[in-house]
């Protein structure tokens, strides 16, 4: 059975910070791409690494190597991210919970501190762990409720990647799963339900994946980034 290895297990969590620093409540696959680039003097890794745990990031893992050295750095992928919000093929900043709420008037900040005294700290906090933990969100997703995967596929495909080598996940295999969920266009899988979660954060529903453009406007085909990444993985067996 594969397990996560720890820099692998912190890549969606690098992911998630990257969204929300541009303000996108959801996650893509373009942000997974970022958090596997994200370098050491992100505040999570190194207040991780301040704990004793060991994480590979920045230019320390293979799947970081090979994008750098194809010409995508943490910048570079950034910029390209920001031309495709210009093109309309990305959603740009989009306001929180909290910040539509306060259009109507409601300070959550308040809410939850009235929650916190009128039913007790421990009352509070294993009601919002149930609400983050659950494994579906219905959509509008509730505050706090988590973070919309729009990118489950890749979550898969991580998943066989790691099995089909026998190895435990690791950022490179992050990397390959994104590479092979950019071969199909965005609508080859879409169900009724990915269609309604993507309209509601202003994703387009057809078109080529945000990965696949990233990669080719450096021009870079998919196929030479997974072929780069299989060979470090085969040289270090």
């Amino acid at each position: 059975m594969v397990q996560f290895t720890k820099s692998a297990g912190i890549v969606p969590h690098l992911a998630r910070e990257e969204a929300e620093r541009r303000h996108q409540y959801y996650l893509g696959p373009e942000h997974l791409l970022l958090g596997l680039l994200v370098g050491e003097e992100h505040p999570m890794v190194s207040g991780l690494r301040a704990s004793g745990l060991k994480l590979e990031v920045g230019d320390d893992n293979l799947a970081a190597r090979v994008l750098r050295a194809h010409g995508l750095s943490l910048d570079t992928v950034r910029a390209g991210i920001d031309r495709l919000v210009a093109d309309g093929l990305l959603p740009g900043p989009q306001p929180s919970d909290a910040e539509l709420l306060a259009l109507l008037g409601i300070d959550l900040d308040e809410v939850l501190a009235h929650l916190k005294e009128g039913f007790g700290w421990d009352a509070y906090y294993y009601a919002a762990q149930n609400v983050r933990l659950r494994p579906i969100q219905p959509f509008p997703h509730a505050p706090g409720g988590g973070t919309p995967l729009i990118c489950w596929p890749v979550f898969v495909l991580v998943h066989e990647e790691a099995v089909a080598r026998g190895e435990d996940i690791t950022p490179a295999h992050w990397l390959l799963a994104l590479l092979r969920d950019a071969e199909e266009p965005i609508d080859a899988n879409l169900h009724s339900t990915d269609r309604r979660s993507r309209a509601m954060f202003g994703l387009p529903n057809r078109g080529p994946s945000p990965v696949r453009l990233l990669v080719e406007n450096q021009g870079l085909t998919l196929d030479q980034l997974r072929t780069a990444v299989l060979e470090e993985l085969d040289q270090g067996r």
